[in-house]
């Protein structure tokens, strides 16, 4: 293994285990290299991406979001987190674990909620200056039993309603995971596809020997 960075994230529908998965990954990797270990998620990782996570996030009822400014508000995130976090890990040879990130605005803002794929792109290059990660990681899973999962991790119907992206249709959801599929057929060279409908340590497992070819870790 060399001494460069690595850009990984983990990508998903709604209730794939994401957010598990990439401490646990994040953890073994601080007990098998002497690397710095970076976790984060998008959108998030800077004080205004942050910031605007709340806004992305939660429900307002007064007003809702457009498609259109939640993809320009992700551009945002993106653009932050670019400058201020990952390209900066990755000069110093940090490995960044990310929960989402450009490829899930495609796939949300895109081919979910109807907006031109092509632009999409656009804004999401524009954003982060054609950084793209080095291995996506993607946790396929079918999309109601993602949606049970979702339902119990928060707690109940109430707080779901609350999350601007968990209470969407099972409709919207299944575009997701199609729209993952889409993109991940079209990068294969980046993504790697991972059954998440296994035990959390299968699931981390098979993320594990996925993650030790790329760095070399063998």
């Amino acid at each position: 293994m060399d001494n460069r960075g690595c850009f990984i994230t983990l990508e998903g529908g709604e209730g794939v285990g994401k957010t598990t998965q990439l401490r646990k990954l994040a953890d073994r990797l601080r007990l098998e290299t002497n690397r710095e270990i970076i976790p984060t998620r998008s959108p998030g990782g800077t004080v205004i991406a942050e910031s605007i996570r709340d806004i992305l996030k939660q429900r307002n009822r007064e007003e809702d979001l457009l498609p259109e400014s939640e993809l320009l508000l992700f551009g945002v995130c993106h653009s932050q987190m670019s400058e201020k976090l990952i390209r900066p890990a990755l000069a110093r040879g940090a490995i960044l674990l990310s929960d989402r990130f450009t490829d899930s605005t495609l796939v949300y803002q895109g081919y979910a909620r109807g907006l031109s794929a092509d632009f999409v792109r656009q804004i999401n290059s524009f954003s982060c200056r054609g950084l793209k990660p080095d291995l996506t990681i993607l946790l396929d899973l079918d999309p109601e039993t993602g949606f049970r999962r979702t339902g119990l991790r928060a707690g109940n119907a109430e707080n779901m309603q609350e999350d601007r992206f968990d209470s969407e249709s099972m409709e919207f959801h299944q575009k997701v995971r199609n729209g993952f599929l889409a993109i991940a057929a079209m990068e294969a060279e980046r993504f790697v596809i991972i059954d998440a409908s296994g035990s959390i340590e299968e699931v981390h497992q098979h993320i594990w020997e996925t993650v030790r070819a790329k760095l070399g870790l063998l």
